[in-house]
């Protein structure tokens, strides 16, 4: 199980910075995210952890995979729909250039797929998909 040390409470939520974990493979997110090899969730704090706790933290294989697939797929889904739509908007359309039009339906797209997640996340509809903290390993207090 991966562990990690709450740096924030939020609420009802931790935001707990984890380790890279073998678990990880090939991903490199935090790479990209952090200069450190760590990466900061926000979990549900079902175990009131406090400030600096060491906490173990689970999810589920499938929640994590339908996660993956809203916060990468629907963006890649509505930049592949809005560039189909610019493309053929710009065949019917002789006073512009396609290739433009293309561009702006493929960042159109894009951006309102990530405005609904935004939104759906803002009414909690993605709170089941998110990781769980377990336990409480040591606490600093």
């Amino acid at each position: 199980m991966p562990s990690g040390i709450v740096q924030k409470i939020e609420g009802e939520y931790a935001i707990v910075e984890i380790k890279r974990q073998d678990m990880c493979g090939d991903c490199h997110a935090c790479d990209a995210v952090h200069v450190s090899r760590a990466c900061t969730l926000k979990c549900i704090n079902n175990v009131h952890s406090k400030v600096g706790d060491s906490v173990e933290i689970s999810l589920d294989n499938k929640t994590f995979l339908k996660a993956t697939i809203i916060m990468y797929g629907l963006p890649l889904a509505g930049l592949i729909g809005g560039l189909l739509v610019g493309y053929i908007i710009g065949n019917f359309a002789t006073y512009m250039d396609a290739e433009i039009l293309m561009i702006l339906g493929a960042t159109l797209g894009m951006g309102l797929m990530f405005m609904v997640i935004k939104n759906r996340d803002k009414q909690n509809k993605y709170r089941k998909m998110l990781p769980y903290i377990t336990s409480i390993k040591n606490s600093t207090y």
